[in-house]
């Protein structure tokens, strides 16, 4: 969700597909698409909607406790076929890869997107996913992916390897490699072309949706057209500006910034 937020206040159409429960949290969720243009497809389920507590330390790391709620129950029926097939890119995340209901639906929109000539983007999404879905998200990545995200651990996870050796191997399947390190910035690889973008300096707050918001910036780099080291350059300003604050918040200066050329 992040990832698309950070879209839409760039100011691309954007279309979500998810799963909420008829409570405060899930208004909420839809209030805030409306307010940002996002078209939502969102299904209503009798479970509650998933919610996260994020915990965050002095020096600004954070831990998420995470409850998925209804978007466990998300299935294939309540894909938004034509949103998908008239997309430019489809994106997903590792941590919908749960239940049989959400792989049959991911797999039907991937099916979707290749149809429809749009680029699929997979973000891995946490190394205890990685862990438990390697072997399946490595296929994924071989098969189907055409711009991967993963953070330093994560890629070290999938190729048990180093990330430059991992962005190597995503690259080698066709897809852009988009390895997230950190404070060491950012290796992105497309074919043979390695380009490595520097983080933004700032004052760590609170790194929650500092990856989300790196790739929101990234993929609508790749949808105005932009090169690699253009939409690299949006994504570290994104990230650098999410984590000066607390909470995954934007400024209107670096929307601005980016926006306004």
């Amino acid at each position: 969700m992040n990832a698309i937020r950070a879209i839409a206040m760039l100011n691309q159409s954007t279309s979500f597909t998810g799963m909420i429960g008829d409570d405060v949290y899930g208004n909420k969720i839809k209030d805030r698409m409306k307010s940002l243009g996002i078209v939502e497809n969102l299904g209503i389920s009798s479970d509650h909607t998933g919610t996260c507590v994020v915990l965050v330390t002095p020096d600004g790391e954070r831990t998420m406790l995470t409850s998925l709620g209804a978007s466990r129950l998300y299935d294939e029926t309540h894909i938004p076929e034509a949103d998908i097939a008239s997309s430019k890119i489809f994106h997903f995340c590792g941590y919908q890869w749960d239940t049989d209901g959400q792989k049959k639906a991911i797999r039907k929109a991937i099916d979707i997107a290749k149809e429809g000539g749009c680029l699929i983007s997979f973000d891995v999404a946490d190394p205890f996913v990685v862990r438990h879905h390697r072997e399946i998200f490595v296929k994924l990545i071989a098969e189907d992916a055409d711009v991967v995200f993963a953070n330093e651990e994560e890629s070290k996870i999938l190729f048990e390897t180093t990330p430059d050796e991992a962005a190597r191997k995503i690259a080698e399947s066709g897809a852009i490699a988009v390895i997230k390190l950190g404070a060491k910035g950012a290796l992105i690889q497309q074919g043979g072309d390695v380009v490595r973008i520097p983080a933004v300096a700032t004052t760590v707050i609170d790194t929650t949706a500092a990856g989300d918001m790196f790739a929101g910036g990234f993929l609508y780099g790749l949808s105005k057209g932009e090169s690699v080291t253009n939409a690299g350059s949006y994504a570290a300003r994104l990230a650098g500006d999410v984590i000066s604050r607390y909470g995954a918040k934007l400024s209107d200066e670096v929307i601005a910034s980016i926006t306004k050329g």
